[in-house]
Protein backbone atom coordinates (compact mmCIF):
# COMPACT_ATOMS: atom_id res chain seq x y z
CA UNK A 1 0.00 0.00 0.00
CA UNK A 2 1.08 3.45 -0.97
CA UNK A 3 1.50 5.73 2.21
CA UNK A 4 3.05 9.51 1.73
CA UNK A 5 3.67 10.86 5.19
CA UNK A 6 4.64 14.80 5.92
CA UNK A 7 6.35 14.91 9.24
CA UNK A 8 6.04 18.12 10.08
CA UNK A 9 2.19 18.64 10.14
CA UNK A 10 1.47 14.43 10.95
CA UNK A 11 -0.41 14.45 7.88
CA UNK A 12 -0.88 10.79 5.92
CA UNK A 13 -2.13 10.42 2.19
CA UNK A 14 -3.08 7.24 1.20
CA UNK A 15 -5.56 5.62 -1.56
CA UNK A 16 -7.07 8.33 -4.66
CA UNK A 17 -5.52 11.19 -2.35
CA UNK A 18 -1.96 10.18 -2.60
CA UNK A 19 -2.57 9.02 -6.48
CA UNK A 20 -4.25 12.59 -7.30
CA UNK A 21 -1.34 14.21 -5.27
CA UNK A 22 1.35 11.84 -7.37
CA UNK A 23 -0.54 12.64 -10.82
CA UNK A 24 -0.25 16.80 -10.24
CA UNK A 25 3.44 16.51 -9.67
CA UNK A 26 3.88 14.66 -12.62
CA UNK A 27 1.56 17.20 -14.29
CA UNK A 28 3.55 19.78 -13.12
CA UNK A 29 6.70 18.44 -13.61
CA UNK A 30 5.61 17.70 -16.99
CA UNK A 31 4.76 21.03 -17.83
CA UNK A 32 7.67 23.16 -16.48
CA UNK A 33 10.01 21.10 -18.87
CA UNK A 34 7.43 20.66 -21.60
CA UNK A 35 7.08 24.55 -21.84
CA UNK A 36 10.50 25.15 -21.52
CA UNK A 37 11.97 22.90 -24.08
CA UNK A 38 9.30 23.76 -26.75
CA UNK A 39 10.08 27.90 -25.90
CA UNK A 40 14.25 28.44 -26.23
CA UNK A 41 15.09 24.91 -25.83
CA UNK A 42 16.28 25.16 -22.10
CA UNK A 43 15.31 25.46 -18.85
CA UNK A 44 17.41 27.76 -15.97
CA UNK A 45 20.25 25.20 -15.36
CA UNK A 46 20.55 24.85 -19.23
CA UNK A 47 20.80 28.18 -19.60
CA UNK A 48 23.52 28.40 -17.25
CA UNK A 49 25.50 25.48 -18.73
CA UNK A 50 24.84 26.66 -22.08
CA UNK A 51 22.94 24.08 -23.90
CA UNK A 52 19.87 23.43 -25.44
CA UNK A 53 17.64 20.14 -26.78
CA UNK A 54 16.58 20.06 -30.03
CA UNK A 55 14.89 17.56 -32.35
CA UNK A 56 17.76 15.47 -34.77
CA UNK A 57 17.38 18.15 -37.22
CA UNK A 58 18.24 20.97 -35.25
CA UNK A 59 14.28 22.21 -34.76
CA UNK A 60 12.91 23.44 -31.48
CA UNK A 61 10.93 20.64 -30.32
CA UNK A 62 7.06 20.41 -30.80
CA UNK A 63 5.17 19.15 -27.71
CA UNK A 64 4.93 15.57 -28.78
CA UNK A 65 8.50 15.18 -28.78
CA UNK A 66 9.01 17.38 -25.37
CA UNK A 67 6.69 14.96 -24.14
CA UNK A 68 8.63 11.69 -25.39
CA UNK A 69 11.76 13.03 -24.47
CA UNK A 70 10.13 13.67 -20.61
CA UNK A 71 8.59 10.29 -20.53
CA UNK A 72 12.11 8.79 -21.72
CA UNK A 73 14.02 10.81 -18.83
CA UNK A 74 11.59 9.68 -16.14
CA UNK A 75 13.02 5.81 -15.55
CA UNK A 76 16.69 7.48 -15.32
CA UNK A 77 16.42 10.65 -13.46
CA UNK A 78 12.83 10.13 -11.43
CA UNK A 79 14.37 7.22 -9.55
CA UNK A 80 17.81 9.09 -9.11
CA UNK A 81 15.53 11.72 -7.48
CA UNK A 82 13.72 9.07 -5.45
CA UNK A 83 16.70 7.58 -4.00
CA UNK A 84 18.17 11.10 -2.86
CA UNK A 85 14.82 11.24 -0.74
CA UNK A 86 15.05 8.09 0.72
CA UNK A 87 18.74 8.94 1.40
CA UNK A 88 17.63 12.11 3.58
CA UNK A 89 14.96 10.11 5.23
CA UNK A 90 16.81 6.85 6.15
CA UNK A 91 13.99 5.72 8.75
CA UNK A 92 11.79 4.61 5.85
CA UNK A 93 14.11 2.30 3.93
CA UNK A 94 18.10 1.35 4.13
CA UNK A 95 20.51 3.74 2.54
CA UNK A 96 22.06 1.24 0.78
CA UNK A 97 18.81 0.03 -0.62
CA UNK A 98 17.97 3.44 -1.69
CA UNK A 99 21.91 3.65 -3.77
CA UNK A 100 20.31 0.98 -6.04
CA UNK A 101 17.62 3.82 -7.34
CA UNK A 102 20.60 5.97 -8.73
CA UNK A 103 21.63 2.85 -10.80
CA UNK A 104 19.53 4.16 -14.01
CA UNK A 105 20.74 7.18 -13.84
CA UNK A 106 24.22 5.98 -14.11
CA UNK A 107 23.30 3.92 -16.74
CA UNK A 108 21.86 6.67 -18.88
CA UNK A 109 24.86 8.46 -17.98
CA UNK A 110 27.23 5.72 -18.86
CA UNK A 111 25.51 5.30 -22.07
CA UNK A 112 26.70 8.66 -23.38
CA UNK A 113 30.25 7.39 -22.89
CA UNK A 114 30.03 5.01 -25.71
CA UNK A 115 27.27 7.34 -27.90
CA UNK A 116 28.67 8.18 -30.82
CA UNK A 117 27.48 11.68 -30.63
CA UNK A 118 28.08 11.23 -26.56
CA UNK A 119 24.76 12.09 -26.57
CA UNK A 120 21.86 10.62 -23.98
CA UNK A 121 20.02 7.40 -24.08
CA UNK A 122 17.21 9.33 -23.46
CA UNK A 123 17.95 11.68 -25.71
CA UNK A 124 18.68 8.70 -28.46
CA UNK A 125 14.96 7.06 -27.63
CA UNK A 126 13.00 10.65 -28.20
CA UNK A 127 14.75 11.59 -31.37
CA UNK A 128 16.35 14.63 -29.31
CA UNK A 129 19.74 16.13 -28.98
CA UNK A 130 21.63 18.64 -26.79
CA UNK A 131 23.67 20.84 -28.81
CA UNK A 132 25.90 23.64 -27.04
CA UNK A 133 25.01 27.32 -26.87
CA UNK A 134 28.67 28.72 -26.01
CA UNK A 135 29.94 27.98 -30.07
CA UNK A 136 27.04 28.66 -31.56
Amino acid sequence: MLVASFPTKGMTLSGFPLLLFQFYLFGVSAAYFIWFWQHGGQTLPMKTWRFKVVDVQGRSLRPARAFLRFLCALPFFGSAATGLVLLFFPARVSPAIAMWAFLPMLAGIWWSQFDPERQYLHDRLAGTRLIDTASA
